[in-house]
């Protein structure tokens, strides 16, 4: 299990190209291990006095000083690559969520399989306030909490708190601090690792396969990667099964 921290806790963990190039090279790094089984990211802790943040956007003064579209379309295109390089990887990546939840954070943590926040997150997309549309992984909003509840969240810029966000499907679970955080992180990781390892991962492909398909593609695809379980005399789902069938009464 790799544990990934988006850390410039002075400034609220956001984003800049440095961090973002960090952070799409971390990714990649883990996509290539074959013995990894989760991934965690979260933010880095925030001093003492400041403000929690899981990641609080995209730097603002880095966007300002833009000077063309050229320029920001780069910009934009490491925001998206990020997210890219954390769906790629073949395992499920599980975003901790404690404090500010904004932006470019939003996006990042759509882009993670599983979101888990402290009660005292809060969640919000407020690019229209500072002259600039919700882009890239946005986009994956309307699968998670549909398309009303993302324009609402996208043209009013509304905060959304953890309990919201729970009840319209932005985040599976919510915890009551961050010692609990850690405990439903632990819970999860643990329960995914004693899954069969390419069955998990199997399942993530088929997952983003479901998302860009139509129910007859998405429901060939799984005939075919339930075939593919049962290559080489099916070994990983015989192991699983026998130890369900031979369980104690």
């Amino acid at each position: 299990i790799a544990t990934v921290t988006v850390s410039n806790p002075s400034k609220l963990n956001i984003v800049n190209s440095p961090i973002l190039e960090q952070l799409i090279a971390s990714c990649n790094d883990l996509a290539q291990d074959s013995s990894l089984r989760a991934v965690v990211l979260t933010g880095g802790q925030a001093p003492s006095g400041k403000v929690p943040s899981f990641i609080g956007g995209a730097d603002i003064k880095e966007m300002y000083q833009l000077p063309s579209s050229s320029e920001a379309k780069a910009f934009i295109t490491r925001i998206h690559q990020a997210c890219q390089a954390l769906r790629d990887i073949p395992v499920p990546v599980i975003a901790r969520i404690h404090g500010l939840c904004l932006g470019a954070g939003l996006e990042i943590a759509a882009a993670c399989d599983l979101r888990v926040a402290t009660k005292d997150s809060t969640f919000a997309m407020p690019e229209v306030k500072v002259g600039i549309p919700s882009v890239v992984e946005a986009a994956l909003l309307p699968s998670l909490i549909g398309m009303g509840r993302t324009r609402r969240l996208l043209y009013l810029a509304e905060t959304l708190d953890a309990r919201m966000a729970e009840q319209w499907g932005l985040v599976e679970k919510v915890v009551d601090n961050d010692v609990e955080l850690d405990r439903a992180v632990d819970e999860w990781t643990g329960q995914i690792v004693q899954m069969g390892p390419k069955a998990i991962r199997s399942q993530k492909t088929l997952m983003q396969r479901w998302e860009n398909s139509t129910i007859d593609e998405g429901i060939a695809a799984g005939v075919e990667a339930f075939g593919e379980a049962y290559e080489a005399g099916g070994k990983e789902p015989r192991e699983h099964m026998g130890r369900f069938i031979n369980r104690k009464k």
